[in-house]
């Protein structure tokens, strides 16, 4: 691995120490200022956002819709530029009481060690039947 990959890596991983703590506020100001943050389709807030503030929104939005979500990487890979992490969300749906543990892959790309792109890739099928 390259140290600019050991870098990537490291602040990946560290935003994922953050979220584990619930420094959501860690994660939102390691991220560009203009950032862009795609979320699946298949969700109800499904789509893509820009900037920190509409970040800081979506994980305002993720309280709203979850009761104890758990962003879990069980695996996370430096390569150039990019970093891609796999591993689950648990949580229970609010409205629903429904648990669910559903997978997922990370798309992080970075400029300078700064995120400036996030993708999900999420079963977006799991989840949203533990929303209804």
């Amino acid at each position: 691995m390259s140290q600019q990959e050991s870098k990537n890596h490291s602040v990946v991983a560290g935003m994922y120490a953050d979220l584990e703590r619930g420094d959501v506020e860690g994660v939102i100001t390691t991220l560009s200022h203009d950032v862009s943050w795609v979320i699946a389709p298949g969700l109800p807030y499904g789509g893509t956002y820009t900037g920190r503030e509409a970040v800081g929104g979506v994980f305002s939005t993720y309280g709203k819709v979850w009761e104890d979500l758990t962003v879990a990487p069980d695996k996370i890979v430096a390569a150039g530029d990019l970093v891609i992490a796999l591993g689950h969300y648990e949580a229970r749906g609010r409205e629903t009481g429904k648990a669910m543990r559903a997978r997922f892959a990370h798309v992080w790309r970075l400029e300078d060690g700064v995120p400036v792109t996030f993708e999900t890739i999420a079963d977006t099928h799991t989840m949203v039947a533990a929303m209804t």
